[in-house]
């Protein structure tokens, strides 16, 4: 039968690995997802009508060579956009045709946060394992 530390030990093992290494996984592609997003430019663009005559809405702007692209509008952005609204967009200057309207910083962010959570479970679980492990 297993004692109480025995018991201990086993949750405490459980949750190092549990936290630790899915832990530092989500941190890597967090970091990896927000180093992505870094490169994004921002500028100004014009809300547009569809060029296909459909209801939904584009956006126009000047990307780095001066040439116009345009993009439909996201299907998630601020439900009171008209056309001729000024947005601020920003683009991917490698792929100009890649563009958003919300701002790339938050990309990331949750996989990050998540990740130190998970990590700091993990590592504190570590610490209390050989601290029990030392007392025993």
């Amino acid at each position: 039968m297993l004692s109480t530390s025995d018991a201990l030990m086993l949750v405490l093992e459980l949750l190092t690995w549990v936290g630790l290494i899915p832990g530092l996984i989500l941190l890597a592609i967090g970091y990896a997802r927000r180093a992505f997003a870094s490169r994004f430019q921002q500028t100004w663009g014009i809300i547009i009508p569809s060029p296909a005559g459909t209801s939904h809405l584009w956006f126009r702007w000047i990307d780095l060579t001066r040439d116009a692209q345009s993009a439909p509008v996201p299907v998630d952005a601020d439900e009171s956009l008209r056309v001729g609204d000024e947005v601020e967009v920003w683009f991917d200057p490698r792929n100009s045709e890649n563009a958003r309207l919300d701002h790339p910083s938050a990309d990331g962010r949750v996989l990050r946060t998540i990740g130190w959570v998970l990590s700091g479970v993990g590592a504190g679980a570590g610490v209390v394992q050989l601290i029990v492990l030392l007392v025993e």
